[in-house]
């Protein structure tokens, strides 16, 4: 194997090795994407804001809008397809300049195809938040008792029929099942529940 192969290969390997324990190990991943975030956050990418600004404004959580297209899982995707044609060109009798710049064009195509994905999975996160959010103030029944500072499933209407979902009690008091709460708040895509006054 030649130097330029064990460059490129060591390039790709790095950049594999990475996604897969950031994908494996979802916290070391969502860490490094911090990075790659703050330093997004201070380049105007046209349309990476969208129209997510304004979703932004409603929930009061700015920088929720998506992934940047700097994060770290994008860097090592374009590393992982970087290093593996460059590492098949130069196994061509390729030159060292013409693997890298060649090399450059499925790097991008990776980096932009994992960036779609990352973009659509905060999508649907960003739903889900919406539409739990959304039941603040409903009431509903338990279905799966609440244990003391545990967790347990409420039933509750919503606008497109009737729902289950997580859900805990405020200041952690154990609810029976088939007790009537009310839904008081909201942590991440959990309900925050407290029995319901009578007539409720």
């Amino acid at each position: 194997m030649s130097l330029d192969q064990a460059f490129f290969l060591a390039i790709a390997l790095f950049g594999a090795l990475f996604l897969l324990v950031s994908f494996v190990l979802g916290t070391v991943g969502d860490f490094f994407d911090s990075v790659g975030d703050a330093i997004g956050d201070q380049i105007d990418f046209g349309g990476a804001d969208g129209d997510a600004g304004d979703g932004a404004a409603d929930g009061g959580g700015g920088g929720e809008e998506g992934p940047s297209p700097l994060s770290l899982r994008n860097l090592m995707a374009f590393m992982t397809a970087y290093g593996a044609s460059g590492l098949i060109t130069s196994s061509y009798g390729w030159a060292t300049l013409a693997s890298s710049l060649f090399a450059l064009l499925p790097g991008t195509g990776l980096a932009f195809v994992a960036f779609k994905f990352m973009q659509a999975l905060y999508g649907q996160q960003s739903s889900s938040v919406m539409e739990v959010a959304s039941l603040v103030g409903r009431t509903g029944v338990i279905e799966i008792s609440i244990p003391q500072s545990g967790l347990g499933r409420v039933t509750v209407s919503t606008a497109g029929g009737t729902g289950t979902f997580i859900a805990r009690s405020e200041g952690g008091r154990p609810i029976s099942s088939g007790e009537r709460v009310l839904i008081k708040g909201t942590l991440g895509s959990d309900l925050i529940v407290t029995k319901a006054p009578d007539g409720a």
